[in-house]
């Protein structure tokens, strides 16, 4: 008799054979093994995902997904609190609990708090639209939230879909989570951006503190929290499409201003930078990368700011520059606004 995890995946999952050609940032993944992963990004190199594994079988887990019990890699409820793992604790434990990924996976070469997990070893994906319409349908909550959030922030649901655990079909009764993928163009997305940024800001009642920060791209409305995935629309606009990164320096530390946060909002953050330097010789044009989305949303134009990180150049058709890759949130600094 089929059971209750099994009947959620034959509705969810889409086998790997409609992947096609692209893998968007925000997918989850089902692994052979029963294990969930994120895929982040859109820097997947052939054959593999850029991603790491979020919840794993075991018989004594604390989170229940469908009859089946999990454990969690980048969270743990515990003293009737939720604990978040860094980025970096999180890469640790997959070799921890994992040890046959040391030899097989690699460090993924943009967000590096990633892995390189080959693409074979997963049974499927779940589609963010095809999820929504889904969850639309199974609970009257979802669809209350995502058709109010539709029309305060005038995005049509065509343009919507769904990550966080909804994506695989879990409501988390006690959690008014809601993760939502908007999908557009670079310009959509970023007056889409500005104007959440304005309705957090004009109305207290809709701010959201969690993990001791506020997040200013995240909002209360229609009995749901708002949380915010940007999806690239148009391949086409994506920083990092089709590029070959060839390392030059394990460390560099760059400083420069901020000319252009449009990207600021996908993973990975990609920032121009003007005035820039790297190890203290100048650059005519210059690009830092952010491979952690704990602060999308939270840098402006004209911010000067510094960063240490990789330094690699990235080849595209339309030519090669360099980049310092950062990996984690506090590895970037405000120095001044210009």
């Amino acid at each position: 008799m089929e059971d209750r995890f099994d009947s959620m995946m034959r509705r969810f999952l889409v086998p790997l054979r409609e992947l096609g050609g692209r893998v968007d940032d925000s997918t989850y993944f089902l692994r052979h093994d029963g294990g969930l992963a994120f895929a982040q990004g859109y820097h997947h190199p052939p054959g593999t995902i850029s991603c790491k594994i979020l919840y794993y079988p075991s018989p004594g887990g604390w989170v229940d997904i469908f009859g089946r019990r999990y454990e969690c890699l980048h969270k743990r409820y515990s003293g009737g609190k939720m604990h978040s793992f860094t980025n970096p604790e999180q890469f640790e434990m997959h070799f921890e609990l994992f040890p046959e990924l040391a030899g097989a996976a690699r460090r993924a070469p943009v967000i590096k708090n990633n892995l390189l997990l080959p693409l074979d070893g997963f049974a499927g994906y779940f589609d963010p639209r095809r999820s929504l319409e889904i969850c639309m349908e199974l609970y009257p909550k979802i669809r209350r939230g995502i058709e109010a959030a539709s029309d305060l922030l005038e995005v049509p649901v065509g343009r919507m879909g769904l990550t966080g655990s909804l994506q695989y079909g879990r409501l988390e009764e006690h959690d008014d989570d809601t993760d939502i993928c908007f999908y557009g163009s670079v310009e959509e997305n970023y007056a889409l951006m500005l104007k959440i940024l304005g309705l957090v800001r004009e109305d207290p009642s809709r701010h959201v503190w969690e993990f001791g920060k506020f997040w200013p791209l995240r909002m209360r409305h229609g009995g749901i929290l708002v949380c915010p995935f940007f999806i690239y629309a148009r391949e086409e606009e994506i920083p990092l499409r089709d590029c070959r990164i060839e390392a030059v320096r394990e460390r560099a530390v760059v400083t420069g201003t901020i000319t252009d946060i449009r990207h600021s909002i996908y993973m990975p953050l990609v920032f121009p930078l003007e005035g820039a330097a790297v190890d203290g010789e100048p650059r005519e044009r210059f690009i830092l990368i952010l491979g952690d989305s704990y602060v999308r949303g939270e840098f402006e134009a004209g911010q000067r700011v510094r960063a240490e990180g990789e330094l690699v150049k990235i080849e595209k058709a339309a030519g090669t520059f360099e980049a310092v890759i950062a990996a984690n949130n506090w590895d970037v600094t405000t120095v001044s606004r210009s």
